[in-house]
């Protein structure tokens, strides 16, 4: 590929992550993006020398990048591919900053992946959910959570070190309201990530738990960011574990959902483990 051919590609892709106040210096080129989600999901896919395909274990490919150019991230999170899926990056750690216009990393899902990957019904997905121990609520207290890509297992590694945190931190995440259903995104078109069994909600204390929707004073007002939830660093510490076991969290995109984490081991950093 030409210099010129090269840019004529990224510019636009540059131009609608300017529109989305995300820096080009954080942009992850297509190569990299394609070979995390490879090493993210090894039961998934194989290694291919082709490029622009994920090549499933099954034999299968999909296209990674369909070179459509998405107008906005209302169209991006309608319409999105593996690469879109990729290219808003996910800032593991704490203490965290207000996400920024725009910065919503991980709500971007390309839909025939999951269903490919966890089942195209909600029948399909069940087939694979597992009771998972969630010591924090309670000796006899099980969430439902897919064992598909090892998610189940995850979860359970972060119930076991939610539980040894002091009762004052792990009383943060004693109240899990929710784990599989199949249903759509809220006030969207496209399927939750709780259809495929790989994300769970909690009733956090009154002050942290927080849903822009129910914030906002018309359909399309983002509201302002809760403050108390920068400044809380136990449930930072709570953040910080599910990172640790691949989980991304509602807190951290601009649309915030507090209540949400969800197993995304894709967007994290090599490091992050």
């Amino acid at each position: 590929m030409t210099q010129r051919a090269l840019w004529s590609d990224l510019l636009p892709r540059f131009v609608l992550m300017g529109l989305l106040g995300i820096s080009c210096a954080r942009f992850a080129t297509a190569d990299d993006g394609l070979q995390r989600l490879v090493r993210a999901y090894p039961q998934q896919f194989s290694a291919t020398d082709k490029p622009n395909v994920l090549r499933w274990k099954d034999g299968t490919e999909t296209v990674y990048d369909d070179g459509i150019v998405k107008a906005n991230l209302d169209e991006m999170l309608k319409q999105a591919t593996p690469r879109d899926q990729m290219s808003l990056p996910y800032p593991c750690g704490w203490p965290m900053r207000e996400p920024a216009q725009g910065e919503e990393p991980g709500r971007a899902r390309c839909e025939a992946l999951f269903r490919k990957m966890y089942g195209d019904s909600a029948a399909a997905v069940e087939q694979s959910l597992v009771d998972v121990p969630w010591p924090a609520a309670g000796a006899s207290t099980k969430l439902r959570f897919t064992r598909v890509n090892d998610a189940a297992h995850a979860l359970k590694e972060v119930g076991e070190e939610v539980n040894a945190l002091p009762d004052e931190v792990k009383r943060y995440v004693a109240k899990p309201i929710g784990t599989f259903y199949w249903r759509v995104v809220a006030g969207e078109e496209w399927l939750s990530p709780h259809s495929y069994g790989i994300a769970v909600d909690f009733q956090l204390p009154a002050p942290l738990y927080r849903y822009w929707r129910w914030d906002a004073k018309g359909s399309s007002e983002v509201p302002r960011y809760p403050e108390k939830v920068l400044a809380d660093q136990r449930l930072g510490q709570i953040v910080t574990i599910f990172e640790r076991h691949g989980f991304i969290w509602g807190g951290k995109w601009r649309h915030y959902d507090t209540m949400h984490f969800e197993y995304r081991p894709e967007l994290m950093p090599p490091t992050s483990k």
